[in-house]
């Protein structure tokens, strides 16, 4: 039997435990529709890009140190923030997608 559990963090959270902002992208499908999504991470500490598998790895990890993963859990996925929107005169941070799903079986 597999027992599958599925964390949701704010982006906030996030970028906390992966010490690293969001880098959002942003493609125009049509006039009046945008899509964003995650195309990467910058370090708070030096400014470097971290790939998007390496920031999450971070956080699985930090959540494997505070005992929400089980120590023998190895694999994870993660889904970003990706979606449609309707394209505004400007983008705010608010406007951004607001959660990630971290999820793992054992």
């Amino acid at each position: 039997m597999n027992i599958t559990t599925i964390i949701e963090l704010e982006n906030q959270e996030v970028e906390q435990m992966a010490n690293a902002k969001f880098i959002f992208s942003q493609e125009q499908i049509h006039e009046s529709i945008i899509e964003t999504c995650v195309s990467g991470f910058e370090s708070v500490e030096n400014g470097e890009i971290i790939e998007s598998d390496d920031a999450m790895q971070k956080v699985f990890d930090v959540l494997r140190e505070k005992g929400l993963i089980p120590s023998t859990v190895e694999d994870f996925s993660f889904e970003m923030p990706s979606c449609e929107r309707f394209k505004k005169a400007t983008q705010t941070e608010e406007d951004m997608p607001q959660k990630v799903i971290l999820s793992f079986s054992y």
